[in-house]
């Protein structure tokens, strides 16, 4: 199966810089640019001592694309700092997830990655309490419908975003890893459990197991389909650092207690075959022989990364199994009538 350009490049970089012609370092490059992954490719050249040996046009885009990665992470820094005040007055764990927590852990994953908003997970007793602190920080939250707040604080995983008013910060407050619609019964007080402080610090961050189970149900669990090349080499990239550490049995075992094990059992899986990584004999085992392989879903996810009418059926399929995770039907029908009514009436209104 073909895969693109920059999954092959991320799978054996080496390999790839022997073999590459100029028309597909243009287009290794267009890709990483749409994706954000320019910076991610100069740090995999550089840790594999590739960079001097890069065609010059190239590593000056790499280079580029690391300025901006830097001022990207000077500002995230600047930001925690800045949040540090108001939290500390917090009694209870404040969680950094996703890109800031690879970044506060110094994690291969974050050498390059650039980020959005700050992710932050507190219990759903507490959201109250640590979006008043937020407030007097400085954060505000846009006004939404009714319905919208409803769907947010009943439905979904999260508060409505919340911005800063001088810098314009995103921040999104998280009281769950997925939304609460979805009926998955996964145990957040877990990835509390797992949670280790960092020096220095209010913040937390959960374990490296955990890490990689956000990501997994991130990317196997929902609707996304712009991001599936980043988000797999995310995946690949918190993979090896688990690999590394003996600790891929520990995530299964995590995984299951959570509750959480299919989309971590299909992203490795994912893994093993683009990357082309040797899982451990005891990993592989366990692989073959679980009940929550998914195959369709896996050959419907493999097809999107390829272009051309498959692909675009391939996304539509996905695209509606993800909502089928996020929502159970009746929460979904109302979603779609409730939203479908809202349209409807702002089209009416229009002037004119």
């Amino acid at each position: 199966m073909l895969v693109p350009l920059l999954i092959q490049c991320f799978r054996d970089p080496e390999q790839f810089q022997a073999k590459a012609s100029a028309a597909c370092w243009t287009d290794l490059l267009q890709q990483a640019r749409s994706m954000g992954l320019t910076a991610q490719l100069r740090a995999l050249f550089d840790r594999h001592k590739l960079l001097d040996s890069l065609p010059e046009t190239v590593q000056k885009h790499c280079e580029w694309g690391w300025r901006y990665y830097q001022k990207q992470q000077a500002s995230l820094f600047y930001e925690l700092f800045e949040l540090e005040p108001c939290l500390a007055e917090a009694d209870y764990p404040c969680l950094l997830l996703k890109g800031a927590a690879y970044q506060a852990l110094g994690l291969t994953v974050s050498e390059g990655r650039l980020y959005s908003d700050i992710d932050l997970l507190v219990s759903r007793q507490q959201l109250n309490d640590c979006k008043a602190k937020l407030f007097f920080a400085g954060f505000f939250e846009p006004a939404v419908s009714a319905y919208d707040k409803h769907f947010y604080l009943e439905l979904s995983h999260e508060n409505p975003p919340l911005y800063h008013v001088k810098r314009g910060t995103a921040l999104d407050l998280h009281f769950a890893l997925f939304p609460l619609a979805g009926r998955k019964n996964l145990i957040t007080e877990n990835v509390f459990a797992s949670a280790s402080p960092i020096a220095g610090s209010c913040f937390q961050v959960p374990s490296l197991s955990y890490l990689y189970i956000h990501a997994a149900i991130h990317f196997f669990w929902q609707e996304e389909q712009h991001k599936l090349t980043k988000d797999l080499i995310d995946l690949d990239l918190l993979y090896s650092q688990l690999a590394e550490q003996k600790l891929l049995s520990q995530l299964l075992c995590d995984a299951e207690q959570f509750g959480a094990l299919e989309p971590v059992v299909n992203t490795l899986l994912l893994i093993e075959k683009l990357f082309e990584r040797s899982l451990p004999e005891e990993v592989a085992r366990q692989l073959r022989k679980s009940p929550l392989r998914r195959d369709f879903a896996r050959f419907i996810l493999q097809m999107q990364l390829q272009s051309g009418t498959k692909a675009y059926i391939a996304g539509t399929l996905w695209y509606l199994r993800g909502y089928r995770h996020k929502m159970h039907w009746r929460a979904l029908v109302r979603h779609v009538w409730v939203k479908t009514n809202l349209a409807w009436r702002h089209y009416r209104q229009r002037p004119g």
